[in-house]
């Protein structure tokens, strides 16, 4: 809804025509399927208020049958691979993970360093988290699009492209993280403060509205959550962006890269991630259910090795 609501006030103030220039194979023009399509199209896939968005190379098969069977397998796999994460990280902490009043990833019993490295294993586990469950919704919404409307593949294209290998944070979150909420980022913050501030208030705009955005979620969820940690988290994304930005200017470089961009992205997601995901499980979002929450091999796997990790770092800390 809160999608739907800014993409009309960004409609209020459109300049120029919206184009719709892909469709389904074999269809005709008609207003109200592209007034549909429009509405819920997140990245604009086939319109050209989409063209600076770059979209993932698609690996995927080109028969349609195949692409169909492989989005399903997709879905079962990432499916799969969200639930064993979800009870890896409520295994750190059964008696808070698995509650909707939730409670910290920083363990206060612990030393600074031993607390930080578990704070970061839980971040770590909620990230993967996060991208499978997307993937796993995208993967059903694609077999869904294909399968049963017959709508064209391209329509569909890759979500995510390998964000592990991300070697800036540039890289990182405009192109190999998910842009299905990107326009509604740059339209709650990106376009007021890039037209008072240039392209570093551009920046620092889309992120802190992303803050907003995710910020206004976790408060749903449990009002008790402190305003400032989604907007924090992710308003630091910007900040690290921008930096990248400085970076490039002073050494004349083109672009941040290679293994010390690869390292330096990894350390800025991990320092701030560990806000973010606090926030997150001080709002209880770890207490979601899966097929796994009962008696299953995969949660008694899963648990072993989790807790005989935790066991290991409180041994290491006293």
């Amino acid at each position: 809804m809160f999608t739907f609501v800014i993409r009309m006030l960004e409609w209020t103030f459109q300049k120029d025509p919206l184009k719709r220039h892909l469709r389904p194979s074999g269809s005709s023009p008609s207003i109200l399927m592209d007034a549909l399509d429009l509405s819920t199209n997140m990245r604009g896939v086939g319109w050209n208020w989409s063209k600076s968005l770059r979209f993932p190379p698609d690996k995927r098969p080109p028969s349609r049958p195949w692409f169909i069977i492989s989005v399903f397998l997709s879905a079962l796999f990432h499916s799969f691979i969200c639930g064993v994460m979800q009870l890896a990280v409520r295994a750190f902490s059964p008696e808070t993970f698995t509650v909707l009043s939730g409670g910290t990833i920083f363990d206060p019993t612990l030393p600074p360093l031993i607390r930080y490295i578990r704070s970061s294993v839980l971040s770590i586990l909620v990230g993967f988290s996060i991208y499978a469950f997307v993937q796993t919704m995208y993967n059903l919404g694609t077999f869904f699009g294909v399968a049963v409307l017959q709508q064209d593949p391209a329509q569909w294209p890759p979500v995510f492209y390998e964000p592990w290998n991300a070697d800036s944070l540039r890289d990182f979150w405009g192109y190999r993280w998910h842009q299905l909420l990107r326009r509604t980022f740059i339209v709650v913050g990106g376009w007021s403060l890039g037209s008072l501030f240039g392209y570093v208030g551009f920046v620092a705009g889309t992120f802190i509205g992303s803050g907003i955005y995710h910020n206004i979620v976790v408060i749903m969820i449990n009002q008790n959550v402190e305003w400032w940690c989604m907007t924090l988290s992710f308003g630091m994304m910007g900040v690290g962006v921008i930096l990248e930005l400085m970076f490039t200017r002073v050494t004349g470089r083109r672009q941040v890269g290679g293994w010390t961009g690869r390292a330096w992205t990894m350390a800025w997601l991990l320092v701030w991630g560990n806000v973010m995901v606090d926030g997150f499980g001080r709002a209880g979002m770890f207490a979601s259910s899966n097929v796994f929450d009962t008696a299953s091999p995969a949660k008694v796997i899963v648990y072993h090795y989790v807790t005989a990790f935790d066991r290991w770092l409180r041994e290491c800390a006293s």
